[in-house]
């Protein structure tokens, strides 16, 4: 698998998107795309297009200017070993969550929850309870080099 570039470079900082959240942005850009051939004039105002706009500014602009801002951490919600993420909340029961590493740089998207996995403390469904699952299960990885590896497509990272 030849390696893969960030998707875009923002404030400083390369951007990279992990594999799920790739695929969970895949398929909203499709929603969005059968909307909009649908109903041209009316898809702006419909709840996928405003999540994927909503998440196209947190990506492209709004974490890449402070990745490590206060509002970013998510304290113990995901256990104690997983304080090096962040997370974004967003439309009052959204979550973003990514990575980042100050000296090279990089930011790397892991994960956002889609209308399946809304916030809602205490439940299984809860973006928090799944996304901890998820790393549980090493998807994604909580290692930086293997989250890295993922995100290139599995080049090992440059030193």
């Amino acid at each position: 698998m030849a390696p893969v570039a960030p998707f875009a470079d923002r404030h400083g900082w390369r951007l990279y998107g992990a594999g799920a959240f790739l695929e969970t942005l895949s398929a909203l850009e499709a929603e969005v795309e059968r909307l909009a051939a649908a109903n041209p004039a009316g898809v702006a105002a419909t709840p996928k297009a405003e999540l994927l706009a909503r998440i196209r500014m947190l990506i492209a602009d709004e974490i890449p200017r402070a990745p490590n801002a206060p509002a970013y951490a998510p304290g113990n919600t995901l256990g104690p070993a997983h304080r090096h993420w962040r997370r974004a909340k967003f439309l009052q029961r959204f979550r973003l969550f990514y990575r980042f590493d100050s000296a090279s740089r990089i930011i790397i998207y892991a994960w956002v929850n889609d209308e399946t996995a809304l916030r809602k403390a205490g439940a299984r469904s809860d973006p928090y309870a799944v996304f901890a699952r998820r790393l549980d299960a090493s998807d994604p990885p909580d290692d930086w080099t293997d989250l890295l590896a993922q995100a290139r497509g599995g080049e090992a990272p440059r030193t």
